[in-house]
């Protein structure tokens, strides 16, 4: 489809108005990526997807994005031997977090029920757990490091308490 037709369509606006609703910066990078199909196949698709994304928030109500930032230049950082702060764990264990309850959203409740394509996006999530409970274990807040968050930090810090 051509520039001239989404403009006239106002297609620009339809995006900026889903655009409103994604809950982080790569969703909403997301919408600004989508175009409309013309094939048939992958339009059919596209709208089974749809139907049952929307019968699962109509049976289960929404599932919650809450703390997710993109968290991509901090992975970015550590793929090349880099070292995060405090505050790039905790945005990836609230990533993780939110992840762990995509993935516990759409778990069915029958088993017995025929899968869907839902299933395998879903199937497809590795909220790392262990990963996101040391996180949370290690450093409880964006100001604090645990004491036990290491055998050498609890040592040095039971050696300044005693000065």
């Amino acid at each position: 489809m051509n520039a001239k037709v989404l403009k006239t369509l106002e297609y620009p606006k339809i995006i900026r108005q889903l655009e409103e609703f994604a809950g982080s910066p790569p969703g909403k990078e997301l919408c600004r990526g989508l175009l409309p199909s013309s094939d048939i196949e992958e339009i059919r698709a596209l709208q089974t997807e749809t139907s049952l994304a929307l019968s699962l928030i109509f049976q289960k109500g929404s599932v919650s994005f809450s703390g997710v930032t993109d968290v991509r230049g901090s992975l970015k950082r550590l793929e090349i031997g880099g070292v995060l702060s405090p505050q790039e764990l905790l945005a990836v264990c609230r990533l993780l977090e939110a992840c762990s309850r995509v993935k516990a959203y759409g778990r069915r409740e029958n088993v017995e029920e025929t899968p869907t394509v839902l299933d395998a996006m879903f199937d497809a999530l590795q909220p790392l757990t262990p990963l996101a409970n040391e996180i949370r274990r290690c450093i409880p807040s964006e100001e604090e490091i645990s004491d036990d968050a290491s055998p050498a930090l609890r040592s040095v810090r039971r050696a300044l308490t005693k000065w």
